[in-house]
């Protein structure tokens, strides 16, 4: 009951705590030193300054009342007013009384006073707005995280049951088709549910990254990249060669699938031509590559002619890091765009893909570089094919 007393007197209070230092500085200056110095030009310009700066007090009631700011948060806002002002005043004040403890003459100690204190007030007013937009802001955060995440369980949920639908319904077709044309279709389904069953199962991890709170756990980097390169390869007749150690373990989680699978699938989009991959049978009916020797034929029939992987992925560990390196065949960035490569653009797969693995990598505690083309031969790199992007992921070592 009385939080509810105070929600509703709080704009009035605000108000009238202005309009009171208003009313005394109209009887001190109009009142008192017309009387005692018998003249009014000083004191009314007195009163223009300490008469007119607490009016602030007032408007600033009104405009948080004019944007339905709730009567709890103006009351917040007047008690910074208040004690804003009883500090102000309180050291000034003080000092007042010291001087005259001394035996000095103060000029005009009540108007100096009042100032104070109206000075004091108005800066405790834009400092309880700030303070209570803050808390709208925080608490307008919380909500949306709580709704986004709450979506995001409910999407990822339906979207798991249908593909156990229809993988079901893949593995009937399967054990009952008549032909191998009908069974390669629902082998292609098969893979293509179980791919994206994974990814729904990484749209958690990306949340739980992106998250307030993460927890990353030591994650075998190489082992994410073979099973990564594993799936791509299946799907794409491209040669991606993987040079790593047995293990390298960082501090990631799960998000560090998309974080690899975009950049090996960027440097597959604007590395070999896709015209080239489409003349050369890409997997656009659904269907999987199985065929390692169709691969290799299509990795050396593609791009200039060269005997090269489509694409070089290098994992290698120093004393604090594990560094990730993707390399593409393709023409490079240009130079003018080699500073906004990771700006996420609307409608632009390529920056927007590239933008989710920089947010990623940098929530992991890492960074993402684009490398200059030099750097490849300092790190033994070097392959007379692969003269495109050079994607460089520093991850923290575990």
């Amino acid at each position: 009951m009385y939080r509810g007393v105070r929600a509703r007197l709080a704009p009035w209070l605000l108000a009238g705590f202005g309009l009171a230092f208003t009313g005394a500085a109209v009887v001190w200056h109009l009142g008192v030193e017309t009387q005692r110095i018998g003249q009014l030009g000083g004191p009314a310009l007195a009163l223009a300054l300490d008469g007119l700066l607490p009016l602030v007090l007032v408007y600033g009631s009104y405009r948080l009342v004019s944007s339905s700011t709730p009567g709890e948060q103006i009351w917040t806002v007047f008690v910074w007013s208040v004690v804003g002002s009883l500090a102000v005043g309180t050291v000034i004040g003080l000092s007042v009384f010291i001087r005259m403890i001394e035996g000095r003459t103060i000029a005009e100690p009540v108007f100096v006073t009042l100032l104070a204190m109206e000075t004091g007030a108005v800066t405790g007013l834009i400092a309880g707005t700030l303070a209570v937009r803050a808390r709208q802001d925080a608490s307008r955060a919380t909500r949306t995280a709580s709704t986004l995440s709450f979506v995001n369980d409910l999407f990822r949920h339906d979207i798991a049951n249908g593909l156990v639908v229809i993988d079901g319904r893949a593995t009937i077709i399967r054990r009952n088709a008549d032909s191998e044309t009908v069974q390669t279709a629902a082998d292609a389904i098969h893979e293509q549910v179980t791919e994206l069953d994974s990814l729904v199962d990484n749209a958690g991890s990306v949340v739980e990254t992106l998250g307030s709170d993460p927890a990353f756990e030591p994650t075998d980097i190489v082992g994410i990249a073979e099973a990564v390169i594993r799936r791509i390869e299946q799907t794409h007749p491209i040669a991606i060669e993987l040079r790593a150690p047995d293990s390298a373990m960082a501090y990631t989680n799960e998000a560090a699938r998309p974080v690899l699978r975009n950049l090996i699938e960027n440097a597959i989009e604007h590395g070999t031509p896709a015209a080239e991959l489409s003349a050369e049978g890409t997997a656009t009916d659904g269907a999987v590559l199985q065929d390692e020797a169709q691969r290799a034929e299509t990795a050396q029939s593609t791009g200039d002619g060269h005997d090269h992987p489509s694409v070089f992925v290098a994992i290698r560990e120093t004393d604090d890091i594990v560094e990730i390196h993707v390399v593409d065949d393709g023409p490079g960035i240009p130079e003018g765009q080699r500073d906004r490569i990771f700006d996420p653009r609307a409608g632009d797969t390529h920056g927007g893909g590239l933008h989710l693995v920089e947010t990623l990598v940098t929530s992991f505690g890492g960074d993402i570089y684009l490398a200059d083309t030099a750097g490849k031969t300092d790190l033994g790199l070097t392959n007379p094919g692969l003269d495109g992007a050079h994607f460089v992921v520093e991850l923290p070592r575990a």
